[in-house]
């Protein structure tokens, strides 16, 4: 069987319990622009860059603004963000995440983070897992965000391993779309209809075990132990 060598792990809904916190930055900011905001909008921005998810915001108002003023508005929304994470503890995990993310240390598997947040090194370190995982992506560095497979193939660059003996976790449609678009063996976590399209599906992170993830490896000829 084909060895599995590392896990890439999206951050917001899949590890840290962060998705309600951006929910309610982003009604914040529907409000100063006057249009409605609604959880399944916030959920379809999952994955999306802070700037492309302002750009969209700014796109459903009737309103108009300069580079400058678009830069402002980011700012304004990550420091009200930054204030709310830094109030997560461990029990902002993710259900059955931690336990996971060990199952995976104990086995020596290298993990990485593909998040589009510029705080996820923060935020994790606020969860106390930032030392699970072998490096984060810079998404200052990157070119193009989700939907593009970048971030995803960087993570890989990172512990040096060929994308095709790699697992990737996604809760987001941008994010999923990116893994598709590479070898990477995909998990789509969530009751969100995209997410079937994964090679693996579960509705909760929960779910997630490592004889469950082996058990459906093995399936595709694949291992990852």
């Amino acid at each position: 069987m084909k060895q599995m060598k590392a896990v890439i792990f999206d951050m917001d809904g899949v590890i840290s319990n962060t998705v309600p916190i951006q929910y309610e930055t982003n009604l914040r900011l529907a409000k100063t622009l006057n249009i409605s905001f609604s959880r399944e909008w916030n959920q379809s921005l999952q994955g999306l860059s802070r700037r492309k998810t302002v750009e969209a915001m700014i796109e459903a108002s009737s309103s108009t603004f300069t580079e400058d003023e678009v830069d402002e508005i980011c700012n304004k929304k990550n420091y009200h963000y930054r204030e709310l994470i830094s109030q997560l503890t461990p029990r902002d995990a993710q259900p059955g995440i931690r336990e996971f993310i060990q199952e995976l240390a104990n086995h020596k598997i290298p993990m990485v983070i593909a998040s589009a947040s510029q705080n996820a090194s923060f935020v994790l370190s606020k969860l106390e897992l930032l030392s699970f995982f072998q490096g984060v992506v810079d998404v200052t560095t990157l070119k193009r965000g989700k939907p593009d497979p970048e971030i995803f193939l960087k993570a890989a660059d990172i512990v040096g391993v060929a994308p095709a003996e790699c697992i990737a976790l996604e809760d987001g449609e941008a994010g999923l779309t990116a893994i598709l678009q590479t070898e990477m063996f995909s998990v789509g976590i969530g009751i969100e209809p995209f997410m079937k399209n994964a090679d693996y599906y579960v509705e909760s992170t929960s779910k997630l075990t490592l004889d469950g993830l082996e058990a459906v490896l093995n399936k595709h000829q694949r291992t990852i132990r």
